[in-house]
C-alpha cells in the first residue's frame, strides 16, 4: 500500500516523465508517419498528375481511331462515295455497279485498321483493367469487320444485316469503353 502523505516532489515528477513518455512517444510517431506521407504525396502528386494526362492521351487517341474505323466501314459510307465515284452526267448510278463498288469500298475501308492496332496497346498499358479490356473488345469487334468485309458482297438481306449487326457490336462496345474511360479519369471507380 502506498502511503501518499510520503510522495515527494521528486516522485511525482518522475511518474509525470513516465505517463507522459508514451503520449509524447506516440505523438513523435504521428507526427513522423503524417510527413513521410505529405511527402510521398508531395512527391507523387505531379507524377500522378502525368500519369493521368498520359491516360487520357492515350485513351483518346484510341477513341478517335475507333471511331475513325468505325465511321470508314459503315456500309451507307461505302454507298454514298460508290454511288459519288459510278454516278453519270446525269448523277444516274446503276444500282448494281454501286452495290459492288461499296463492297470493294468498305473491304478496303476495313483494312485501314493501322491506327486502331497502333493505339491499343498504349491503351492495355495504361490501364486499368476494364479500360484495357474493353478496348481489347473494340478491336476485336474491328477485326470481325475487317474479316467479313473480304468475304461479303453484300448481294443479300442477310449479309447486309450481317454487316449492320457487325456495325452495331462495335459502336456498342466503342460506347462502353468510352464510358468506362471517361469514368476512370474522373475518378469514378466503384467496384473497380
Amino acid at each position: 500500500m502506498v502511503d501518499y502523505g510520503k510522495i515527494s516532489v521528486m516522485d511525482s515528477q518522475v511518474i509525470a516523465a513516465v505517463v507522459a513518455s508514451p503520449t509524447a512517444l506516440i505523438a513523435a510517431a504521428a507526427a513522423y508517419l503524417a510527413g513521410r506521407h505529405q511527402a510521398r504525396s508531395a512527391h507523387l502528386g505531379p507524377v500522378d498528375a502525368v500519369r493521368r494526362q498520359h491516360q487520357r492521351d492515350a485513351y483518346a487517341a484510341f477513341l478517335q481511331a475507333a471511331e475513325t474505323y468505325a465511321y470508314g466501314t459503315r456500309r451507307t459510307v461505302s454507298l454514298a462515295h460508290a454511288r459519288t465515284e459510278i454516278a453519270d452526267a446525269e448523277g444516274i448510278a446503276d444500282r448494281a455497279e454501286v452495290e459492288e463498288r461499296a463492297a470493294v469500298l468498305r473491304a478496303e475501308a476495313a483494312e485501314r485498321d493501322d491506327a486502331l492496332r497502333a493505339t491499343l496497346p498504349v491503351v492495355q498499358l495504361e490501364g486499368p483493367e476494364h479500360v484495357a479490356d474493353l478496348a481489347g473488345e473494340v478491336a476485336s469487334a474491328a477485326f470481325q469487320i475487317r474479316l467479313a468485309a473480304r468475304q461479303r458482297n453484300y448481294s443479300d438481306a442477310t449479309s447486309v444485316q450481317a454487316a449492320r449487326d457487325e456495325h452495331e457490336h462495335l459502336t456498342g462496345v466503342i460506347a462502353a469503353y468510352v464510358t468506362a474511360a471517361r469514368d476512370h479519369l474522373n475518378g469514378h471507380n466503384a467496384g473497380r
